[in-house]
């Protein structure tokens, strides 16, 4: 069974990826393939170089923070930056959907619903986070208020993506409720999987 994990910015979709990881899920995160892309993808490092000067390239593959400050806060500038990324984070994806023998195998995607991706997955399931917690966890990871907001400003709310999502799944910051929550969904998924899968039901 193929599951995608969604929710707005800082609300704990890779922490909860990983709980599903902990329970034997085969996981893969779009941030992870744009790192490696990034790092060591030829093609993607040059075509984000003809794109943004030399001055993003660093000693291995395209140097992050330098290029951050060509796209953050310039909606222009990362609009052309996910043109080149987003069609390469989907075909890694996929391939590795496709290659995987796991039972369950598990995708994280910010952008699930904006890409039109909901309909490729079995499950897809959106991680809700208050506003205010949201913002202190970005806070955390030094990103300023300008940035968050140029991200979010190209995502669907999280109240929308709740809407869509088949599961949802409330993070209010207790590490043992979020294992909780993916612990059931293993199972109901695996039960979904063992009784020959089907159309999902909308959670209540």
């Amino acid at each position: 069974m193929a599951i995608a994990v969604t929710g707005p910015l800082a609300s704990g979709k890779s922490t909860f990826v990983q709980a599903l990881g902990d329970l034997g899920a085969e996981t893969v995160s779009a941030d992870e393939v744009v790192h490696d892309l990034l790092a060591g993808d030829e093609e993607t490092i040059d075509a984000v170089t003809r794109r943004f000067g030399e001055g993003v390239r660093g000693e291995s593959g395209i140097d992050r923070k330098a290029l951050g400050r060509e796209v953050f806060g310039d909606a222009k500038a990362l609009g052309d930056l996910e043109e080149i990324l987003h069609p390469r984070v989907r075909e890694e994806t996929e391939r590795r959907a496709a290659a995987s023998e796991a039972h369950l195998f598990v995708a994280e995607i910010p952008l699930l619903f904006e890409g039109g991706r909901g309909e490729q997955f079995d499950l897809t399931v959106a991680v809700t986070t208050p506003d205010e917690r949201r913002r202190a966890w970005a806070e955390e990871r030094g990103m300023g208020e300008e940035q968050r907001r140029a991200i979010e400003d190209r995502q669907l709310s999280g109240e929308e993506k709740a809407r869509r999502a088949d599961v949802v799944v409330e993070n209010d910051g207790e590490l043992d409720k979020l294992r909780e929550q993916a612990r059931a969904l293993v199972n109901r998924a695996l039960g979904e999987r063992g009784s020959g899968g089907g159309e999902v039901d909308k959670e209540p």
